[in-house]
This record gives C-alpha cells, structure tokens and sequence, in this order.
C-alpha cells in the first residue's frame, strides 16, 4: 500500500470521510488508484525486470486480482458495520480481542515499513535535488533533518496543508510519467523484452501487495458512495485497474529499455530504478526526469502515510490531534525513519519488501477473508451480492497470505 489519498474532506483514511451526496463513481475509482500509485513503482521494475517482461505481466496480473478480491471481501466486512466504521472496530467484533491487537499491530509496522522504505528512497534524491539546485553540498545528516522539517512539519500543519501539497505533487508525478513513458518508450529494444526467468517472478510478490495496497480506503469509501453495493463494486474494480495498467506500461519501458545488467547494478548500489536511466541514449536528461519523478512518487506517499499515521496513533492513544499534542504524534511518526535509515541508509527494497511480505499479506491478505469467514459462517451475517467462491475461496485467499508470511519469516530468521 503506497498511501492512502488526500482528498475529499480534512479527514485521513484512518478514519471516515464526510459523506458526499451523490458521490460519483469514477471519483471513488481514482481515490483507490491513488492510493496504490507511488513509490513502489520504483522497485517493481528491480523485483520483476530480471525475469522478464512476461513473467513480470503474469505475476502482477495475480496479484491484482488476489488484491481485487481481499478488497471486495473487505468491503463485504465493512457493509456489515455501522457507519464509520474501520479496520480495528471491524477486528474487535469479528475477531475479539487478540484480532484488534494483532490488526494494530500489523497496521502500525505496515506503515513504519512504508515509512522507512520512502525515507531511505527520499532523502538521497532531496540531497541530490537541493544541491544541484543550490550549488551546495549537504552531508545526509543535514538532508534528513531538512527532508523532515520540510515533510513533518507539512503534516503538523494538519490535512489541509497537506492535501494542498499532495495536490500538487500529484500533478507533477503524473505530468512526469508520461514524460518519462513517452520518452522511454523509443528506447524499448525487443531483445529485452525476451527474457523469461519464470521463478525470479515469484520473488516480487511481497514489493506487488506493497503497490496493490488501498484496502485502508474502502471503509472510507463506503461513506463517501452512501453504501451503495454496485456503486461501491464497480468503483474498488476500476480503481485497482488502473494502477495494473500503469504498472504495465511502467514495466514495459523500464523493462524494454535497461538490460538486466543494468537493472542488477543499479540494485546493487540500492538505488531507485530511475538511477540506472544514465546508460542510456540521452541519459542525463532522461536521469534527471527520472530523480524528480522519484522524488514527487516518493513524497506524495510520504505525505499520506503521515497524515494516516498521526491519526491512527492519536486515536489509539487519545492524544489531542492539535497543538502540543500533534507535535508529539507527528514526532513519534517520523522519528522511526529517521533512526532507521541514520543507521544503515539503503533500505528502501527491503522495507517496501518486508511491508508487503508481512504487513500486507497479514492485513490486507489473511485479515479481509478471516473477517468475512468468521462473518458468514460463524455468525451468519448476510451479505447483499457477496462474493463468490464460498469457503474453498476464502481458505484459499487465507491460505496463500500465510504463505508468503511464512515463508518470508523463514527467510529473515
């Protein structure tokens, strides 16, 4: 999950927005999108590149849907709730109390992750940008602590601010994909676009639930669409379609246009795929769109998963959300990035990775059919057109989420 919007109303997604009258369907559709598109296009390529152009559609393809269908089931969870609603109120009566904590807690490192991959991704393209503008040099030490002031103190101003300057960004991020897009797309060359490295796929699950993520929007949007079952359906379709289109297209360029031997290195050295932009044909300007392409994906998430973050801590800990006490929320939220990537910088794959392999696959994978299992079998809560497939489904959405957590907590220990 890259973010979660600004937009709408002064709330975060962590909570409900203030229901709109008539809310539109396609405004719903790009408040999902937008929540998935960020920063972990800058590590799909890296995850998926190696294996090739096919491989890297078919594993992506599954993913989209495996995220489609968690999604839609949490929706199914959160019709059954009274309005305003979220994913703890939804734990602690589906699940009692060792869900509620575990649901936290899944949410609090889901997001320290996210945190941390941004900051370690963010902070060198903020220095490179500051001093080739300036003409100055900046030591990391002085670029966190400027990236901070600048990007916690925007989230201290509160929601308002920070949609302005998410807002903003946006823009600029969407002006530069298609800059990008456009240009590397006369750079494809066919012979990359041959690789077929099937089982390398499998290793880009984790990054691919970090980049599907929006489930932490759908209690949201049940608010803002009034409940209305097929507005809420066809919205969560098309809204996770869209970023499977850009992250199609995206892989298809950076993929058709670096060799794996370039895509490799530039993993090596844990920088951001837009690095390895130099090798080719008009590599410096097409470099330089690519930093600042990096540094608005980077960004705008950061901005949404603080804003998120300070509401969640000050509504789980009941601290005032203003003055001092959104001083102190907003310091306990950047504080962790900070020491993270102070004490060892390259991060940012590892992160985005360990966010999806566990925080993604355990909240937004394994929590959405457990929710909806307990729901209609255990308590036999009906449900308005749910979805099909039964229990064999859910046992199998469940099944592979403990999968990829299993087995990614293998592979740490």
């Amino acid at each position: 999950m890259d973010r979660p919007p600004l937009a709408l109303d002064e709330s975060a997604s962590s909570g409900p927005i203030a229901p709109v009258k008539g809310g539109s369907v396609i405004t719903g559709a790009f408040l999902i999108a937008g929540t998935s598109i960020g920063a972990g296009m800058l590590a799909l390529p890296f995850k998926t590149g190696v294996a090739g152009l096919l491989p890297a559609f078919a594993v992506s393809a599954l993913t989209w849907l495996y995220m489609l269908a968690t999604g839609l089931l949490l929706l199914e969870a959160t019709l059954w709730m009274p309005e305003g609603a979220n994913l703890l109120s939804m734990s602690r009566r589906l699940l009692g109390k060792g869900g509620f904590f575990i649901t936290g807690a899944a949410f609090l490192f889901l997001y320290t992750c996210l945190l941390v991959a941004y900051y370690a991704g963010g902070v060198p393209l903020f220095q490179e940008s500051i001093e080739g503008l300036f003409k100055i040099s900046l030591g990391h030490g002085i670029s966190t602590f400027l990236f901070t002031l600048l990007f916690g103190g925007i989230v201290f101003l509160g929601a308002r601010a920070t949609s302005r300057l998410n807002f903003i960004l946006m823009w600029a991020l969407i002006l530069s994909y298609f800059a990008l897009v456009g240009t590397l797309g006369s750079e494809v060359k066919s012979t990359n676009l041959e690789r077929r490295e099937w089982p390398l796929a499998l290793a880009a699950i984790p990054t691919l639930f970090s980049a599907y993520g929006y489930h932490n929007m759908v209690p949201s949007l049940v608010t803002y669409l009034e409940r209305n079952t097929r507005k809420l359906k066809v919205a969560i379709v098309i809204g996770t379609s869209i970023p499977f289109i850009v992250y199609t297209l995206w892989e298809w360029v950076v993929i058709g246009a670096l060799s794996k031997g370039a895509i490799v290195e530039t993993l090596a050295q844990g920088e951001v795929i837009t690095a390895s932009f130099h090798t080719l044909p008009k590599g410096a300007w097409i470099a330089a769109a690519g930093r600042l392409f990096s540094l608005f994906a980077i960004t705008t998430s950061i901005l949404g998963v603080g804003l998120s973050m300070v509401d969640f801590l000050g509504d789980g800990t009941k601290i005032k959300r203003t003055g001092k006490g959104r001083l102190l929320l907003t310091s306990l939220v950047f504080l962790p990035p900070v020491l993270f990537t102070s004490i060892s910088p390259g991060l940012f794959f590892a992160a985005l990775h360990y966010a999806g392999g566990f925080g993604e696959a355990l909240l937004n994978g394994l929590m959405p059919a457990l929710f909806v299992y307990v729901g209609r079998y255990r308590l036999k809560l009906v449900s308005k057109d749910p979805l099909p497939g039964g229990k064999l489904l859910l046992l199998g959405l469940m099944a592979i989420a403990s999968f990829i957590f299993i087995h990614e907590l293998i592979a740490l220990l």
